[in-house]
């Protein structure tokens, strides 16, 4: 599970923003926590802020520093370290490499990583594991090619050290020369942690699941989460239909449409939902393509394979705009998924960001699980912080106070004379 993200000099996020899914000492919704040794983990926490206050760059922050951990042993000595956006707005931070800095858990073992790279190389790095209350380093990387390593570590390290080059995660290449002390760590990235930033991606993992067409639990937890939504969906039918590849070289855009394999191997997948329905006659059945469906329902309809292995594998799911095309109890109800048994208890996680007002209550939520994000209009800068800060009362209507501006993170409107 993630305990907590921090980031620094990413976008609009110049000074250190920091992302803690450690619960405080209040005692409120003991349903929303999971227990980990002597410690108490969020299930879930949402981001709130106006447009362009980096809600986003808090999430692809987050998918940044997972992707590079992925994809950073395939790198070519020469290639660059994508994605790392420095905060441009003034001469100095553009100049700086981007800090990402993680703590989690993963096989009962808590662990510390984090990196400081920019396009060309990584400047610093390090790994402590917690097998008990105290860390125990695993090794440390500073000006690039500096390793501090423990005595027992220290020939087998500096050996992946030699083959760590500059562009390159120490995490990631001693992890593929068979290292067991980074394995761990390294596979919770690879694993444990999944970012949705655009729709196409939950499409393209969606349709990938829904090949395998034998999958009858996918099949009975999907038919119970849209029937749960009240969608008067009561079966579907995949069907799989071979794309030839003159046709795909020849339309381009019948070529990218519900995809899966290669050259030679392409396929498309049809997705049909069936509709019970009243007629003069009867109740009959009817048959819809997918693409029929409301954004809406085509939305949950994708969400249905990523939540079904969340809970399954216990993973920490992060989604910006969980909201989009989504009717605001719907979302309440993927919200519910996550607490108790059922979510906290798999030690499945959700962090979302979303603009829906009407799950800002603390019947919700604890204080320490809504944060909001700001950006100040004179330096461009985001800030992060919690609403916790405010020590708001139990009692005390948050979603009120949230659109009265008392916490912040909310457009200052003035259209006055606009049409004038």
């Amino acid at each position: 599970m993630l305990i907590q993200f921090s980031c620094r000099n990413f976008k609009s996020i110049k000074n250190e923003a920091t992302l803690s899914l450690l619960a405080g000492a209040d005692k409120e919704h003991p349903e929303n926590i999971v227990d980990f040794r002597d410690e108490r983990i969020l299930s879930h926490a949402a981001i709130y802020g106006a447009n362009a206050s980096g809600k986003s760059n808090v999430i692809q922050a987050l998918a940044t520093a997972i992707n590079i951990v992925r994809k950073s042993n395939s790198l070519q000595i020469s290639e660059e370290i994508p994605d790392l956006v420095p905060f441009l707005l003034d001469d100095e931070s553009r100049l700086k490499p981007t800090t990402f800095d993680f703590i989690f858990t993963y096989n009962n073992v808590k662990y510390s990583y984090g990196f400081s790279a920019d396009w060309h190389q990584v400047y610093e790095e390090y790994l402590y594991a917690y097998r008990s209350n105290r860390a125990s380093k695993i090794f440390e990387r500073t000006e690039t090619d500096h390793f501090s390593f423990t005595k027992a570590n220290a020939k087998a390290f500096g050996e992946y050290a030699e083959k760590t080059t500059p562009n390159k995660l120490f995490l990631a290449t001693a992890t593929a020369w068979n290292c067991e002390q980074t394995r761990d760590a390294y596979l919770w990235f690879v694993e444990k942690i999944e970012t949705l930033t655009d729709l196409a991606k939950l499409e393209s993992y969606a349709f990938s699941k829904f090949e395998n067409n034998n999958d009858e639990n996918l099949k009975a937890f999907m038919i119970r989460l849209l029937k749960n939504a009240d969608v008067n969906i009561s079966d579907y039918l995949v069907k799989m239909q071979d794309v030839p590849d003159e046709a795909m070289q020849k339309n381009a855009v019948f070529a990218l449409l519900n995809q899966i394999g290669g050259p030679g191997q392409l396929k498309k997948v049809r997705i049909s939902t069936a509709h019970h329905v009243k007629t003069p006659e009867g109740e009959k059945q009817y048959a819809l393509p997918l693409q029929a469906e409301s954004l809406g329902t085509q939305r949950l309809f994708f969400y249905g394979p990523l939540l079904k292995e969340t809970f399954e594998q216990g993973k920490t799911l992060i989604i910006d705009e969980i909201d989009r095309n989504l009717h605001p109890l719907l979302v309440e109800s993927i919200v519910d998924l996550f607490r108790g048994k059922g979510g906290a208890g798999s030690g499945a996680q959700l962090i979302f960001t979303t603009q829906d007002v009407s799950l800002l209550s603390l019947k919700h939520f604890r204080r320490d699980q809504i944060y909001f994000t700001e950006k100040d209009n004179q330096t461009g800068m985001t800030e992060l912080y919690s609403l916790d800060e405010f020590s708001p009362r139990k009692a005390e209507n948050i979603r009120k106070g949230y659109l009265q501006g008392r916490y912040g993170a909310i457009p200052m409107i003035n259209l006055g004379g606009l049409l004038s």
